[in-house]
């Protein structure tokens, strides 16, 4: 029985950098409110302020996770926190690779840090002005020096996270704060930095826009792209 639904944002409930399907939001918004569904949160790989406005866009009434999972904003008291494992070691390995990206990164005019994000190493940018060169080089420098960081990205990011700081981590805090065990939260992501918590929730889904990787690990692989996926994963854990 799933009582915790967890859904990612980008490629989930939205699809990066393009218009909210607002129709669409509000059909999943009605869910949320009826009595006898799951409790809906959400893990984000998004920094916190893009977590909290989908929060409150959503009404949700429950803690949230950004960062994937490295933070937890509470909606209820307005107060973050992060993860334990986020130690003063880890914040400074995160500002060494840090410093490091943005050496590539410079090499790159189409590409950008994301300023945002505190607690992993993350870049912005697309396959034409260089993502996928300036990935080769980042992963390959990180798994020499920080071997206890992973790489993760889509087709317009890098995220070069903690190993103990993963969305896996992240859900499995949430599921403590939230009283349920993880074999009671379903879970719906669409890209590899979702792939640790997709391993360990009682029910994993992913939408037909997600990456194929992902597509072949989870239980449901669903047909419909973004929302619609969300909206059909909560109802089939309802």
């Amino acid at each position: 029985m799933t009582k915790l639904f967890v859904s990612d944002i980008d490629g989930c409930l939205a699809m990066p950098y393009e218009s909210f399907r607002v129709d669409r939001l509000n059909a999943l918004i009605s869910r949320i409110q009826e009595p006898g569904r799951p409790t809906f949160s959400l893990c984000s790989g998004r920094a916190y302020a893009y977590v909290e406005a989908m929060t409150q866009l959503l009404g949700l009434r429950v803690p949230t996770l950004f960062e994937s999972g490295a933070g937890m904003f509470d909606v209820t008291t307005g107060l973050s926190k992060f993860h334990p494992s986020f130690t003063p070691s880890i914040k400074r390995d995160v500002n060494d690779i840090r410093e490091f990206m943005e050496t590539v990164i410079a090499k790159y005019p189409g590409m950008s840090m994301d300023l945002a994000k505190l607690t992993q190493g993350a870049a912005v940018g697309v396959e034409e002005n260089g993502l996928y060169d300036a990935l080769a080089e980042i992963q390959a420098w990180v798994g020499a020096h920080f071997p206890h960081f992973n790489t993760f990205h889509t087709h317009i990011s890098i995220d070069v996270v903690p190993s103990v700081l993963t969305k896996a981590e992240g859900i499995s805090w949430l599921a403590v704060e939230m009283g349920v065990s993880v074999d009671e939260v379903a879970f719906i992501g669409d890209t590899n930095g979702d792939l640790p918590a997709l391993k360990i929730v009682g029910s994993s889904f992913c939408p037909a826009n997600g990456q194929e990787e992902v597509k072949a690990l989870v239980d449901h692989a669903s047909v419909l792209n973004d929302v619609d996926a969300v909206i059909e994963a909560f109802d089939q854990v309802s």
